[in-house]
């Protein structure tokens, strides 16, 4: 376990395929997400938002939670917003925002509702 990085995330990304006509909804289902890399160490910390979402879809969250996502820069990968981060507990993870630095990888997140 490492003291900077204590957790183990997934990234997953959604099914970017186009499908014309009348479709079922194909929002944020974990069926139809990709695993773009596992097993990352990350740091993951609270940090204060405020407001609901506005998208008003089934997967939208009833309030915003705002999180931090640090990810050591070892562990680079192509990682955009709209991916999902799973932590090692189960939770998951909208990447709202994001950016590497020298440190690695920092990303804005909402925690997602089941």
């Amino acid at each position: 376990m490492s003291f900077l990085y204590p957790r183990i995330v997934t990234i997953k990304r959604g099914n970017t395929e186009k499908d014309f006509g009348m479709q079922e909804y194909s929002g944020m289902d974990p069926a139809n997400e990709r695993v773009i890399v596992k097993n990352v160490r990350a740091s993951i910390q609270n940090k204060q938002t405020r407001g609901s979402p506005d998208g008003g879809v089934p997967s939208d969250s009833y309030t915003r939670t705002g999180w931090s996502i640090f990810i050591r820069l070892q562990d680079r990968k192509l990682i955009t917003e709209r991916d999902v981060i799973v932590d090692d507990v189960g939770k998951r993870y909208l990447v709202t925002a994001g950016y590497w630095n020298s440190f690695g990888y920092n990303c804005s997140a909402e925690l997602l509702e089941a």
